[in-house]
């Protein structure tokens, strides 16, 4: 018998906020009202599964969606996730798409939809830019559901892209809004919640605690490479693609996907403010529901 762990969450309407240019630092922030959308989530716990039921509508403020960097609009979804009691360490790592879910119903999402090259693909025009400068008429030449070789990356050192607001989230085509970094809106509904430096904002697909320092106390073991691209898009290595990055072992605090052993000695992801952000993997086995998303 299931018994509900979590009080449904509901807001009765949303403050929007936006930057006024997708690819600049954090402007003055642009304020409008949605009342419309409402957020709501409902923790279920069984003897070895915690679901989670959500419409995927954040409880806090979010971004005016649509905006010059992203052209679609949030709508609600049925998301309905499951995520392990005790998670199975594999020792080893799996690659991540829909890495996890805030304590809010909302999805952690670290990777684009925008690629560089496929295969059987190159683009033939404006390959020399960064993503951010080149045309938006000309991604779609070379954006594929495939696997691409060079994958775009949504934060560029301490500069956003692709429309995302405050929270370092923005909307697929579905309407889905998620998160691509620090959820700074949901950080602060939580802070002060407890002493701790730690704070736990959601569940990877694996079932560990996904966390965040207060302090920014952990580092990525990801370093950006040097020099540059000899293949691919032309230029330096700048962090513009995911490939950007190389992780270097001990070079930070963190593992390759992004975690640790905590002090009560429990495995948490850390979500950084510093590539990879999102962590880009799991060490446990994730849920077949996370898997089944697009």
């Amino acid at each position: 018998m299931k018994s509900v762990l979590a009080l449904t969450l509901v807001f009765l309407s949303l403050k929007s906020f936006a930057h006024e240019n997708y690819n600049t630092d954090i402007n003055p922030l642009l304020f409008v009202q949605n009342k419309a959308l409402s957020n709501y989530v409902v923790f279920e716990k069984s003897n070895y599964f915690l679901t989670i039921k959500s419409n995927g509508i954040p409880s806090h403020a979010v971004g005016n969606f649509p905006n010059s960097g992203n052209p679609n609009h949030i709508t609600a979804q049925k998301h309905i996730l499951r995520v392990p009691k005790y998670p199975q360490w594999t020792g080893s790592t799996i690659s991540s798409t829909h890495f996890g879910v805030a304590v809010n119903g909302v999805l952690f999402v670290p990777r684009t939809a925008g690629c560089w090259g496929t295969v059987t693909h190159r683009p033939t025009t404006n390959f020399h830019l960064r993503p951010s400068q080149r045309p938006r008429s000309s991604q779609s030449e070379f954006s594929s559901k495939r696997e691409c070789e060079w994958r775009e990356e949504a934060i560029i050192g301490n500069k956003s892209r692709l429309g995302l607001d405050d929270n370092f989230a923005h909307v697929q085509r579905n309407g889905m809004y998620h998160y691509h970094g620090v959820p700074t809106g949901l950080i602060r509904q939580l802070e002060n919640e407890s002493d701790k430096d730690l704070i736990m904002i959601g569940y990877a697909a694996d079932g560990y605690e996904i966390q965040v320092s207060k302090d920014s106390k952990y580092q990525s073991s990801y370093q950006l490479k040097s020099g540059k691209r000899l293949m691919g898009p032309r230029g330096r290595f700048d962090g513009s693609y995911t490939e950007d990055f190389e992780y270097i072992s001990g070079s930070g605090d963190l593992d390759e996907c992004n975690g640790l052993l905590t002090d009560d000695k429990q495995y948490s992801y850390i979500l950084t403010h510093e590539f990879p952000f999102v962590p880009r993997c799991w060490r446990g086995e994730p849920d077949e529901s996370f898997l089944r998303l697009r």
